[in-house]
């Protein structure tokens, strides 16, 4: 055996270990968030699963083994869940008080259909390269449909969710990690199947046997779960989904007060304007209504669902919006309406503008 097989399988084998250690780990600890904890629990097995089933297959033969391996072992397409699983996780650690639905056993009929054409095809000796290509043509499809969906839902609940100060603990760095290392497994996935499909071998050309012979994705499977072991251990990030424990939790603050605090804090805005006051800030703010910036925070984020800056903002843009229509501010320019609604630069406004309206203010003012 050459030393590059041995490197790979030891590379490989640890990364499925580190799977079931994980998924082992995982599953007692699901008490502290179930649906996260299993779907995890389950996106781990059949990782580990796809892993262990390749080194079976494709090195018993190294090691004088002979496996009676039953046909299900080879029917089963792991691959074909991975993207579901994943999706479902993001979901479940992103939304508060997710629970699964009936509906969402949708996201495993690809699994279903191609499991059991596999084993209806290998249990009759009747698998050839066509229907090896096709089955793979549909993995690959699937895949990236379930990334696309993954980013998507990332930048949305980013966008919606980040600007709340209770909702800070999210870590989407670590989960745009994740979907990068599963969009490049993608690509590698893809070239490999290139190269497969054209009977081009460019592997060799590059000296990089090991990879045209082995399966790429193998590789990342295994580097994908020594990233996850690294979150584990350096924050406990994976097991520790709570994520979305509010630091208000233990406030005092009983909600009829909050309430009459939130009309306090409209009727101020309103009547005295604040918004157009270039200095103001958090604190000057609450020592303007006579509380302490932590309960202005705190009525901001729950009642308004955004942070004081964004807050402050809204009643901004709103002000421009009406500046730019009215006909008596004809000869104001941009920059001076930015001024004139609180804005201490073009640039900060211009952003806000589009965030809160999706157009430019010129645009919006054309359109007007």
């Amino acid at each position: 055996m050459k030393l590059g097989e041995i490197i790979f399988i030891i590379f490989c084998s640890i990364g499925a270990i580190n799977a079931l250690f994980l998924s082992i780990y995982i599953w007692f600890h699901r008490s502290k968030n179930t649906i996260p904890n299993l779907l995890l629990f389950s996106f781990l097995i059949i990782i580990a699963f796809r892993i262990i089933r390749f080194l079976l297959v494709n090195f018993q033969n190294a090691f004088d083994l002979s496996l009676n391996l039953p046909i299900i072992f080879y029917a089963i397409s792991a691959s074909s869940l991975v993207g579901p699983l994943f999706y479902l996780y993001l979901r479940s650690i992103s939304i508060k008080n997710y629970s699964l639905k009936v509906t969402d056993i949708l996201h495993a009929i690809p699994f279903i259909v191609i499991s059991t054409f596999q084993f209806y095809f290998a249990y009759n000796s009747s698998y050839t390269y066509s229907i090896y290509i096709t089955k793979h043509t549909v993995v690959l499809c699937q895949f990236i449909i379930y990334i696309v969906v993954s980013v998507q839902h990332i930048k949305r609940i980013q966008i919606t969710r980040l600007q709340e100060e209770n909702l800070k603990e999210l870590n989407f760095n670590a989960l745009k990690n994740i979907v990068i290392m599963f969009s490049l497994l993608w690509i590698l996935d893809v070239i490999n199947f290139i190269f497969i499909l054209t009977n081009v071998k460019i592997y060799s050309f590059l000296n990089l046997n090991i990879f045209y012979t082995y399966s790429p994705e193998t590789v990342f499977y295994s580097i994908l779960i020594y990233f996850l072991l690294f979150i584990e251990l350096k924050s406990g990030k994976i097991t520790n989904l709570n994520w979305y424990t509010s630091k208000y939790n233990k406030s005092a603050l009983p909600v009829s007060e909050a309430l009459k605090l939130k009309e306090k804090i409209i009727c101020t805005v309103n009547e005295d304007k604040v918004y157009k006051d270039h200095n103001i800030t958090l604190g000057l703010f609450a020592k303007q209504i006579n509380i302490t910036p932590h309960i202005l925070s705190q009525v901001i984020n729950e009642y308004f669902k955004c942070n004081f800056n964004d807050f402050i903002n809204s009643y901004r843009i709103e002000e421009a919006k009406k500046m730019l229509t009215d006909i008596k501010n004809s000869n104001y320019t941009i920059a001076s309406i930015a001024y004139e609604c609180g804005f201490n630069t073009l640039s900060a406004f211009n952003n806000a503008f589009k965030k809160f309206t999706g157009l430019t203010p010129t645009q919006y003012k054309s359109i007007k």
